[in-house]
């Protein structure tokens, strides 16, 4: 044994097997199928409308924080 297959999936070599085979433009790249895809939304516009808003107070809030020196230790103590 040559390799160790952890996936699963290396399985005999079938001779004459043509199941990945795409032609290729000129210049060498594969020319696939296209994909047809759905969109599935995840949020509706009313939700995306609301979690927009939610993260912009969000960042509001935290640059409207004060901006104190991270050495205050002096400062705080007695």
């Amino acid at each position: 044994m040559d390799k160790i297959d952890t996936q699963g999936l290396s399985g005999p070599v079938t001779k004459g097997c043509t199941d990945n085979v795409y032609p290729h433009d000129e210049n060498g790249e594969p020319i696939l199928p296209q994909g047809d895809w759905k969109e599935l939304p995840i949020f509706t516009d009313k939700e995306r409308k609301e979690m927009k808003e939610i993260f912009l107070e969000a960042l509001r809030e935290f640059h409207d924080k004060p901006n104190y020196s991270p050495y205050r230790l002096d400062e705080l103590q007695e």
